[in-house]
């Protein structure tokens, strides 16, 4: 029953990130990392679900915060996920981790 990321613990991720792996990467997205990112198809606003804890002895689970239309982008990755040149940078920057979030990042 480990607590959800805080935003402590995002910007642990982030600074880790740029000391052992691109020192110019900026996280700049209008939304806070606890509550997403956003994404052009949904106007800069945080996407349409949320993490929250699931059931007792499960892990995070995602849940809508509003009605989903068919067919709608609910994720794209190209704006929240950071890039790994060569497993030497991922295995510098998982190292980096406390080894209790170092499990969140695999």
């Amino acid at each position: 029953n480990k607590p959800l990321p805080t935003m402590i613990d995002w910007e642990l991720f982030r600074d880790a990130y740029r000391q052992e792996v691109d020192d110019t990467w900026t996280f700049d997205n209008t939304v806070p990392p606890t509550m997403g990112y956003a994404f052009d198809d949904n106007n800069g606003g945080p996407p349409p679900f949320y993490l929250k804890r699931g059931a007792i002895n499960k892990g995070p689970s995602l849940f809508a915060s509003r009605n989903i239309a068919k067919g709608e982008l609910v994720h794209d990755g190209t704006n929240s996920n950071v890039m790994f040149h060569n497993a030497l940078a991922w295995r510098r920057f998982i190292f980096a981790l406390p080894r209790n979030r170092a499990c969140d990042m695999m």
